[in-house]
């Protein structure tokens, strides 16, 4: 039972560090990593700062998130303003080409 777990998590983990990348966490998790092995003397003599470090990336990792997430919401309305002016603008000759009796619409510069 031991040994199935053990594998489990061992086919777990490249799913995991690749979840991580993703999310921008890469640096954050190198980091710790580090500090627990490499660096663990320099962290136990300075643990708030060592702390300190680490929530300062997770926290610019998160403001990584907030932008992308800010950009793409930006990125839907210009798209929607876009498509709301050119449907004005068809609108508009629409009703010119009504006015003056015309079968034929331009759509020139409309897409």
């Amino acid at each position: 039972m031991t040994l199935f777990i053990f594998g489990f998590g061992l086919l777990l983990l490249p799913v995991l560090f690749r979840l991580a990348l993703k999310l921008r966490l890469g640096i954050p998790m190198l980091y710790a990593v580090l500090m627990l092995t490499a660096f663990h003397g320099w962290y136990q003599a300075h643990a708030a700062l060592a702390d300190g470090i680490f929530f300062a990336l997770v926290g610019l990792a998160a403001l990584s998130w907030v932008v992308t997430l800010l950009r793409r919401i930006w990125g839907v309305l210009e798209d929607w303003r876009e498509e709301r002016a050119m449907a004005e603008l068809l609108a508009y000759r629409v009703r010119q080409a009504r006015a003056a009796s015309e079968y034929n619409i331009n759509i020139e510069g409309l897409w």
